[in-house]
Order: structure tokens, then C-alpha cells, then sequence
């Protein structure tokens, strides 16, 4: 990366590349299944650790959202990616929104944000934020204890064969971090959707724990001709996780022409 910072990358098959970007606290496990359905189709599949999580290298002090959008970027330069399609899931979202707006004229083919509205505040005007948190309280509310599931009835089983092995291996830093959930928490990508023009394709979950699926549909009011809001049911917060085959089917046909989903 622009600061030396080593980030844990792999590439498997070759094709179109679709890079897959976790969230925060995850690891690139997570997309085994859409991994393995990539390779299958005839796309290259481009996974990473964030910085200051899984194999990546951590860093010290406070570390804002957009050095990870940055990180993006480098990535897609470095391993010199063409046109790659961009899909975020949750903080990992956030990244490919935050990637439109800093980088609207770079060549795309197209986004996926998964269960993660562009502002996770809520106000007045905006009431699809992270559960009950809002400008005024948000640094308590982050961090108030909940018992609270993120998935609906777990990680499908094949993932979670190999994510749960390599999430003990490389234990997520919370206390560390807390200034970057904070950064994604005050960021608002509302203006970057608003306004891109590369076809976005935002999937919210109907049974999310932590968000109203509403959200996807108001921004696509913003942007009808470049967001598509589709409402999933039968999973939480990780929905290519808890339910791969519906999800790699939704993702199927989004790469395949993006421009009419």
C-alpha cells in the first residue's frame, strides 16, 4: 500500500475480477462460497484482509474509514485490475461507497453493497440508521451491550466449516478498533450513491438485526437510473454467508448485465 502497510490478498481463476470486501471485524473467509461460484463462472475472485484485520498488518493509533478506500484503490493498481465489479458487505460496503464518491471517474463495471445503508446515524430526515444510534449519542450507543444475533439461523454450514477455523486463527483487536467503527459510523455516503454513475445494486435484508431494509429503496429514489434496491428475506446481516445460493444467484445475474438488473 502508499504507507507500506502489508495487506493479505489472494486471487483465484481467471476472468473479469470481482473484488469481495469484508466488514468490520471480518475476514476474507467469509466468501468461500461466493469464491468458489466465481472461479466456477468464468470471473477472477480478488479477496483481501483489511488493514487491522485478519493476516493484514495492523497499524497503530486511530484509523479513519477512508485510509481503508485508499487501501482499495492501491490494490486495484497494484495487482492492475480492469474494470473489476466492487462487492462490500457491511463496514466492507461503506468502502465501495466511500470508493464511488473519492473515485467517481475511475472504470468499474459495477457495485454490491450487502445489509449496509450509506449513513448509520440516524436523524430526522434519515431513520434507517444502526439501530437507535444517532448524531447525539452514537459514541455510547456503538458500544452498548446487546444480546443481539447478526445472522438468522447461522452461517450456512459450508462456510462456516471454513471461516470459523480461520476466524479463531486470526482473532479480531475490538478495543483497537474502536475509532474506526466510530469513522464508519460518522461517514455518510449518501451523496456518493446519489450521484455515481456506476449501476449499484443495494441488497438489504428484511430480518437485518441491526438496520431498516428501507434504506436501499430511498437511495434508490435518489439515483433510479444507476441503484437497484432489492429487499432479501430468509437471512440477517450476513446474507451471502447465510444464504450463498440465493445470494451467488442475485449476484449471477447482476454480473452478467448490471445496466438492466
Amino acid at each position: 500500500m502508499r504507507d507500506g502497510v502489508y495487506l493479505d490478498c489472494h486471487r483465484y481463476g481467471k476472468g473479469q475480477p470481482v473484488i469481495l470486501i469484508h466488514g468490520f471485524g471480518g475476514i476474507q473467509e467469509i466468501w468461500v462460497s461466493q469464491i468458489k461460484w466465481l472461479i466456477n463462472h468464468g470471473y477472477e475472485a480478488v479477496v483481501y484482509d483489511q488493514r487491522n484485520h485478519g493476516a493484514s498488518q495492523s497499524i497503530s493509533g486511530a484509523l479513519p474509514v477512508m485510509d481503508l478506500v485508499c487501501d482499495l484503490y492501491d490494490l486495484i493498481k497494484q495487482l492492475k485490475l480492469k474494470k473489476p465489479f466492487l462487492i462490500g458487505h457491511s463496514m466492507g460496503a461503506g468502502v465501495v461507497y466511500g470508493f464511488l464518491g473519492f473515485y467517481p471517474n475511475f472504470k468499474l463495471s459495477g457495485a454490491i453493497g450487502i445489509d449496509q445503508p450509506p449513513k448509520m446515524l440516524n436523524n430526522e430526515g434519515w431513520p434507517y440508521g444502526f439501530l437507535d444510534a444517532t448524531d447525539d449519542n452514537y459514541q455510547k450507543t456503538l458500544l452498548k451491550k446487546r444480546n443481539i444475533h447478526e445472522t438468522l439461523h447461522g452461517l450456512d454450514d459450508a462456510v462456516w466449516e471454513q471461516y470459523y477455523p480461520a476466524k479463531k486463527q486470526k482473532p479480531f483487536r475490538l478495543k483497537e478498533n474502536i475509532k474506526l467503527l466510530v469513522s464508519e459510523a460518522r461517514a455518510d455516503w449518501r451523496k456518493a450513491l446519489k450521484y455515481t454513475q456506476v449501476n449499484t445494486l443495494l441488497l438489504s435484508s428484511i430480518q437485518s438485526p441491526f438496520f431498516d431494509y428501507h434504506f436501499a429503496e430511498a437511495i434508490e429514489r435518489t439515483n433510479p437510473h444507476h441503484i437497484h434496491a432489492m429487499a432479501i428475506e430468509g437471512a440477517g446481516h450476513d446474507i451471502q454467508a447465510e444464504i450463498p445460493d440465493k445470494f451467488n444467484q442475485i449476484m449471477k445475474a447482476f454480473l452478467e448485465d448490471p445496466a438492466t438488473f
